[in-house]
């Protein structure tokens, strides 16, 4: 798996009250609303961290979170184009 990487350009991200992420991407003038673990995650992907490392850090924080888990939260943040980087499978990733 490729180590992937938020985007950080063109951005305004501010953090609610209840732990979710509200990310403006002012390119697309499209407002994103994250989920707690999305969020961890957001933060994380900084594009030298594993999946193993993202799932390890974001345990600190989300005791529950499993692989699968930064699995869907990296689908969610690719699919609303929050990743310079998205996460690829590679054949030893399984």
């Amino acid at each position: 798996m490729n180590n992937p990487r938020a985007r950080r350009e063109g951005l305004r991200a501010k953090k609610t009250t209840d732990g979710r992420l509200a990310v403006y991407d002012e390119h697309t003038e499209q407002g994103h609303l994250l989920s707690p673990l999305s969020a961890t995650v957001f933060h994380l992907a900084d594009g030298t961290r594993t999946l193993t490392d993202l799932t390890e850090a974001a345990t600190h924080t989300h005791p529950t979170a499993d692989t699968t888990l930064i699995r869907l939260a990296l689908t969610e943040l690719n699919t609303a184009h929050l990743l310079d980087t998205p996460a690829q499978e590679s054949p030893a990733d399984g």
